[in-house]
């Protein structure tokens, strides 16, 4: 669970230091009026490095080289020089004194914005300046990333927290972005060597060293410690962070989004460059404000500071902040040299909340360019985009202090000692273990783990109340071999159900996994992916009542599951089942006989594709979060006639494609598209039962007005449509935008068909068992759609979806013709 916990932590900071740095952050108003300034030039005296206020008035500037002068200045006031300490936090206000002109008439003619001219030359000039269309390039990369804590203070006044972890507060810091102290609780520090090629397309990321402060040894965790997962490029139309696609400033489409303003012109290491603020026009969609400045020969990014303006409709995110830095090489490539990104996580979006909240910061340097070199053989071999070195994790102090770009301050250097130190605090394990229990539903002592807390208790119609007991074995008891096993007891049927397995772990990453499993239990044949429908109390509580057609089943599995390399995997499995006929889903043949169970027996060969594909991998887990790319499955299955009792002999294909289309600023499309054919004559058990759902759950892959056993087919293909507009319209809404509601619309279409001699509803039906009362083909095309509204409370998703055909309820079947679902989700 530790991992588990920590794994999120690393994909927020992914998807996003401050160490020996002069840190400065101020407001600069008119010293008569009191306005604020925005456009103010504001740098290190000595230097190159400056930003200009925003149109709040707001400044933020921070540098690791020596300086001890501020320095501001703005046309028609009176420059201001002040001392400032070095290699710490400074808040700074400035009140400027206005200088009086004599100035004859002036005439002000209309003419183009001259920062328009400069950005279309940026977009005339993308293909030679994107770092992302560089033919061929490798370089090194140290990637910093850090996790603070803020507003721990009243949290704090506890005397128990106080005894238990008073001696944190001598690793306290200020932040820049905020001016809020802070407490640094987690670093990560990885190095790794990044190889691209344009055409053919290939991207490799070879993780040399990576260490976790406070965590032991994972070699699994070391690929989130790289730079690969958290890449933010302003060449793009869209900036793609925390799964939010703001709109770039250098977007094609900039000025659709922004209002652009050439404050300054410069010389940057012998450079011409121009200073261009932007600031956004609207907030319906994601934007950001700041500055980015350009180089006049190359039309180039040479630099940005921009940050996430206040009020969109973001979750959890208070303040962003993205700097980039450009260097040229070879005298003909601007190649990134630094990249950072500062988030402010928090359930109270207010500045001026207490409530404890999270900074995160990522930091990534790129050294040793090297453009037009040939790749490595041995890196060309190389399976996964990011490749994890053997001996990533055994590296000293005076490694780390040979790679690192800068010195770490003694206060991050403390960091790894004092998480250490609290993890040794015995208040720390009790709130631990409470965390870690409600987030992954197992109760884990050291060797065992107990749950899951939420199927302990439940019930339905065919066993009534259910009590159940599950164990399964922890990291610690082995990181080769989880064993799993639970028990459960109906008061209705008074029997005893169980199950267990085995699974063996052969090779982490890239994932090879024996697996056993056996059990004896009620299950909901028909049911969708997500569906809670076993064993779970919330599918107690909020069902609508036609969860009774359970069926008891024996079930023994063996499957090995082998990653070729990442995006191509192959399970290979066999299947021993026999389904119980019941009171609720009999069996029973045209001839009025009842057949008291059915047995089957198969092998299979599922096989899934997927393109640049994020995964989180645990040790015996992994977990998809996604890909720009359609993600594919093929199964096969055959039905062996013979073995183990079984009568059948069918051949099963079944193809589904998975694609999440964003399309910019109107939301994200989602498809799922299935389909199938099943070749041989089975009992409708095994044919294509569509998923139902008798819950208010919304359940992704299931039809919510469908029952269970209502539609069965041999050859059948479905859509699902999902498209999340993310406050699109409702953000246009004075009052409504407040909300931060977001729409959904949703639609679902089935069609499928059934052979004659697999239709067990026809009157006179050649089929082996006579269909459920109510089920039939669905040659007649199922549809379904909705809306729905997201973000509800920023959890809450609520969807109201309606049945748009076969809306005659037959016999056996009570049609439900309209359907409330919820879900709880955490987006940002």
């Amino acid at each position: 669970m530790k991992r588990t916990v920590l794994l999120g932590i690393l994909l927020l900071l992914a998807g996003i230091v401050a160490g020996q740095s002069t840190r400065v952050r101020g407001k600069i108003t008119d010293a008569k009026t009191g306005e604020v300034l925005p456009l103010v030039n504001v740098v290190f005296k000595g230097t190159t490095i400056g930003v200009t206020s925003d149109f709040d008035g707001l400044y933020v500037i921070e540098t690791r080289e020596p300086v001890s002068e501020l320095q501001v200045s703005f046309v028609g006031y009176e420059p201001q020089t002040v001392k400032i300490i070095p290699t710490a936090f400074n808040a700074v206000d400035f009140q400027l004194v206005p200088i009086t002109f004599d100035l004859e008439e002036v005439k002000v003619r209309p003419g183009e914005n001259p920062a328009h001219a400069i950005l279309r030359n940026v977009s005339d000039n993308k293909k030679r300046n994107n770092p992302d269309e560089i033919a061929l390039y490798n370089c090194t990369t140290y990637t910093k990333m850090e996790l603070d804590l803020t507003n721990i203070n009243p949290w704090f006044k506890n005397k128990k927290l106080q005894k238990n972890f008073g001696f944190i507060f001598e690793h306290m810091d200020t932040s820049v972005i905020t001016g809020k102290s802070f407490l640094p609780v987690m670093i990560s520090e990885a190095t790794a060597d990044y190889y691209h090629r344009k055409n053919p397309s290939f991207s490799r990321e070879i993780v040399k060293a990576s260490r976790i402060s406070g965590i032991e040894e994972d070699y699994t965790l070391a690929q989130f410690t790289g730079h690969l997962h958290g890449n933010v490029n302003l060449y793009d139309n869209y900036i793609d962070v925390f799964d939010v696609k703001f709109a770039s400033p250098l977007s094609d489409h900039g000025l659709l989004y922004y209002k652009y303003f050439l404050v300054d012109s410069m010389q940057v290491n012998g450079r011409k460059t121009y200073k261009i603020r932007f600031h956004p026009k609207g907030m319906s969609t994601p934007v950001l404000d700041g500055e980015v400045n350009i180089d006049s020969a190359s039309w180039a990014l040479q630099s940005a500071n921009v940050k996430m303006m206040k009020g969109l409709n973001v979750n959890w995110i208070r303040h962003l902040v993205i700097e980039t830095k450009s260097r040229l090489i070879n005298d003909s490539v601007w190649f990134p040299k630094q990249d950072k990104i500062f988030a402010d996580f928090s359930i109270v979006m207010s500045d001026s909340a207490k409530v404890v909240s999270f900074l995160g910061h990522r930091q990534v340097d790129y050294t040793h360019v090297r453009l037009n070199e040939p790749i490595p053989a041995e890196v060309l071999k190389l399976d996964n985009n990011v490749v994890i070195s053997r001996d990533v994790l055994k590296n000293d102090e005076n490694y780390w202090d040979s790679i690192r770009p800068f010195a770490l301050s003694d206060k991050e250097k403390q960091i790894y000692g004092m998480v250490d130190s609290i993890k040794n605090v015995p208040l720390y394990h009790n709130i631990y273990t409470l965390l870690s229990t409600v987030l992954g539903g197992y109760y884990d002592t050291k060797y065992v783990g107990i749950g899951p807390y939420y199927k302990m208790f439940s019930f339905n119609k065919l066993e009534g109340a259910r009590f159940q007991l599950g164990l399964r074995t922890t990291t610690d008891f082995s990181r080769k071999i989880r064993l799993s096993g639970y028990g459960a007891y109906g008061t209705k049927d008074n029997h005893f159900k169980g199950g267990g397995g085995i699974e063996y772990m052969v090779n982490e990453l890239p994932t090879s996994k024996l697996k056993l499993a056996y059990k004896h239990d009620a299950v909901q044949l028909g049911a969708g992916v997500n569906a809670f429908t076993e064993g779970n109390i919330l599918s107690s509580v909020f069902s609508r009542g036609n969860n009774d057609r359970l069926s008891l089943v024996n079930q023994g599995d063996i499957s090995y599951e082998h990653e070729w390399r990442q995006g191509i995997s192959n399970t290979f499995a066999a299947q021993m089942r026999t389904i119980f006929s019941s009171p609720y889903v009999p069996f029973v043949r045209p001839d009025g006989q009842v057949v008291n169970s059915i047995q089957t027996f198969s092998l299979q060969l599922k096989t899934r594709l997927s393109r640049d594909e994020i995964v989180v991998r645990k040790t015996f887990d992994k977990f998809s979060l996604g890909s720009d790319y359609p993600i594919v499955g093929i199964d096969l299955s055959m039905g062996v006639k013979g073995m183990f009792k079984n009568d059948y002999e069918y051949y099963r294909v079944v193809g589904t494609v998975l694609y999440d289309l964003g399309i910019p600023p109107i939301g994200t499309s989602k498809f799922i598209i299935n389909g199938g054919k099943v070749f041989g004559k089975v009992p409708y058990p095994l044919l294509k039962l569509h998923e139902g759902n008798a819950t208010y759950f919304y359940d992704t892959y299931a039809f919510s007005c469908m029952n269970y056993y209502e539609f069965a087919s041999d050859l059948w293909v479905s859509l699902i449509y999902e498209h999340h507009f993310k406050g699109f319209f409702l953000g246009k809404i004075p009052l409504m935008k407040r909300l931060k509601w977001r729409e959904v619309f949703i639609f679902k279409a089935l069609i499928g068909t059934l052979e004659d001699r697999n239709n067990g509803s026809l009157a006179d039906t050649k089929a082996i068992l006579l269909f459920p009362e109510g089920m039939s083909s669905v040659s007649k095309p199922y549809f379904e759609a909705g809306i729905g509204i997201e973000n509800i409370c920023r959890i809450l998703r609520v969807d109201a979806i309606w049945r748009l055909s076969h809306r005659h309820s037959v016999p056996g079947q009570n049609v439900q013709n309209f359907a409330i679902n919820f879900s709880i989700n955490l987006n940002f």
